[in-house]
């Protein structure tokens, strides 16, 4: 069952924000460990901000999460709650044949909120690499990475996909999540490589891609969606199983639960 949540931008990326760190912390206390798949765009770029900063004390239990006592909870002063940064291991979900200081660069991002400004560990960050200009090597590669990661025990997958703890995506104007694409037949239906490359020439901007493909996010334990205000009724649209041929539409975890954090969309953006 999915569930969905709205609220303004700012109380949303607060809300999200809340809902990943009470992920992380019953991570750890089950796994030892937390492995977070991070999207780009800017509705994540917020939440991002967010983690970096931490969340007041309260914040959790007001937004209807727990904690599991017996977890020691690092702050920054006396009023914020961070991630268990420790054991928090990041993962990108896609990213584009950009240089990373470009403003289109998922990783860029990431590095500037959560390096930068949080307290992501470089050695448990995880970075697709697109810098050889050969997308089909790139991919393996990075496959190869998180076959590794999983192979050290830390959170062995009982199947042929991994289990991240946590996959954050967005929603495209197309429906595209990741850098899934509609009518993108190949990567849609692939079946059994965990990254795989796509060129996107409709795209903004129009470059190559990598991906985590459906299975790899369908096999999570959990899966958070982060949308915007202007993509709220097609957002409800897939919540609600209208659009099952979009790729939004096909993520449907197979052992957790998809969950829709909307910002709310002011009423002339609200059709009748």
């Amino acid at each position: 069952m999915n569930s969905w949540i709205t609220d303004s931008e700012t109380a949303l990326a607060k809300r999200a924000a809340a809902f990943i760190t009470a992920t992380a912390y019953r991570a750890v206390a089950d796994r030892g460990r937390f492995t977070l798949v991070l999207s780009g765009g800017k509705t994540p770029k917020r939440v991002y901000e967010q983690l970096a900063l931490g969340l007041r004390k309260g914040l959790l239990e007001k937004s209807g999460y727990s904690r599991p006592l017996s977890l020691h909870y690092p702050a920054q002063g006396d009023e914020a709650i961070t991630l268990p940064w420790a054991e928090t291991f990041v993962f990108q979900g896609d990213e584009r044949y950009v240089p990373t200081g470009h403003p289109d660069s998922n990783y860029g991002m990431v590095s500037r909120t959560l390096m930068v400004k949080g307290g992501v560990r470089k050695e448990n960050l995880f970075r697709m690499p697109v810098e050889s200009g050969e997308p089909e090597a790139d991919a393996l590669r990075y496959e190869e990475q998180i076959r590794a990661f999983f192979r050290k025990g830390l959170g062995a997958a009982n199947s042929d996909f991994p289990s991240f703890d946590l996959v954050l995506l967005g929603l495209g104007d197309d429906g595209h999540t990741a850098s899934l694409f509609p009518g993108e037949r190949k990567a849609l239906d692939e079946r059994k490589r965990w990254v795989i490359a796509v060129d996107a020439p409709g795209a903004n901007p129009p470059c190559s891609r990598l991906t985590l493909s459906l299975p790899v996010i369908n096999h999570a334990r959990s899966v958070m969606f982060l949308v915007p205000a202007g993509r709220y009724e097609l957002a409800r649209s897939i919540h609600d199983g209208n659009r099952p041929d979009l790729p939004a539409g096909m993520v449907n975890p197979l052992h957790g639960q998809a969950r829709w954090f909307v910002a709310e969309p002011s009423p002339q953006l609200l059709h009748p």
